[in-house]
């Protein structure tokens, strides 16, 4: 049985809460946008009438809530940890070249690690999406069981892909997260105007909510691009590429996951295609410089026989790593294991 409650939060940032963070000791502001009053007494209702086993926490955000969820439940606490967080803002610090902003990121990265470490052993496990991430957050401090579970998607859903004669790649992402912002501006300017002139019959489709106006005011006959996108499966089925020009970011990509579920052909930046066991080549292209990503879309465009066997190497990527009921079973072993102690 599944219960659903929502809270509305408004987790716009607020410039001069941003400002006044910078004279606030130690507290970080990615974390503070995120906490909710009305969050916190719907939890507490929920935790009030029911007794749990397990209380799993979607990310880091929801960590403010760990206090009370130990005040009003003795269920063991378990950190799904999407990504370290820290490590995100890293990445975008270390590539701005404006110096204000590169000062400014950086000071939100500390703010945040320094978070992100006080917290680590606040919980009774943490299962991570990744190798790398599992790793990492051992590295700063975690002393607590750590189990490694990817994402899991319904794996049966996704049907066999059709190619045919159009070439229509696409980037299909949230674009109020500042790494697929970077990643479309970079893949738009470095990689796209190349492609366009090499290869004029060729089709982009950028899609996600969010979307910056800069963008959009680029869109032209080879160029389409959308605002938030209500069928992702839908709005992929015709288009057989998928670009994945990640620069920074963490954990693991779901669109990637359904990407390979559904046979796309996916060319990614390493970082991209953090936590997925590849090969490149194989089930996924990876590139990471202009040329690189201009060298793979070339050698698969039109290329219907290459496509179509990465296709299916694809395919039995995402049936065996990442299917749900699998991975369920694995999880549901993992908390019997836990509450038992």
């Amino acid at each position: 049985m599944v219960n659903l409650e929502t809270v509305f939060l408004d987790a716009t940032v607020n410039p001069l809460d941003a400002t006044l963070n910078f004279f606030r000791k130690n507290e970080s502001y990615n974390i503070k946008r995120f906490y909710s009053k009305d969050f916190e007494n719907t939890l507490i209702r929920i935790l009030k009438a029911n007794k749990f086993d397990v209380v799993q926490l979607e990310g880091l955000f929801m960590s403010p809530y760990v206090d009370v969820i130990r005040k009003h439940s003795k269920a063991k606490i378990v950190m799904r940890a999407h990504n370290v967080e820290f490590v995100i803002w890293k990445r975008l610090a270390d590539a701005a070249t404006n110096p204000v902003k590169k000062k400014y990121l950086s000071f939100l990265t500390k703010r945040l690690r320094n978070y992100e470490k006080k917290m680590l052993n606040k919980y009774d496990a943490v299962v991570p999406l990744t190798n790398e991430d599992a790793a990492l957050l051992k590295e700063e401090g975690c002393t607590l069981p750590v189990f490694l579970l990817p994402i899991g998607i319904e794996t049966k859903k996704f049907g066999k892909p059709v190619f045919d004669a159009a070439f229509n790649m696409f980037h299909l992402g949230s674009m109020d997260w500042m790494p697929n912002i970077e990643a479309v501006d970079w893949f738009l300017k470095n990689v796209w105007e190349q492609l366009k002139k090499d290869l004029p019959e060729i089709k982009l489709h950028l899609a996600g909510s969010s979307m910056p106006e800069s963008i959009k005011k680029q869109a032209d006959k080879n160029l389409m691009v959308y605002d938030r996108i209500d069928d992702a499966k839908k709005f992929m089925e015709d288009k057989p590429v998928m670009i994945v020009p990640l620069l920074s970011g963490g954990g693991m990509r779901v669109k990637i996951i359904e990407g390979l579920a559904a046979g796309k052909i996916i060319i990614s930046t390493k970082i991209g295609a953090e936590g997925i066991s590849y090969k490149h080549g194989k089930n996924i292209l990876i590139a990471d410089s202009p040329s690189e990503f201009i060298s793979e879309i070339k050698k698969i465009y039109n290329n219907i026989p290459l496509m179509s066997d990465m296709s299916k190497e694809a395919q039995q990527l995402a049936q065996s790593d990442f299917d749900n009921e699998v991975l369920g079973k694995k999880l549901l072993s993992f908390y019997k294991e836990l509450i038992s102690k």
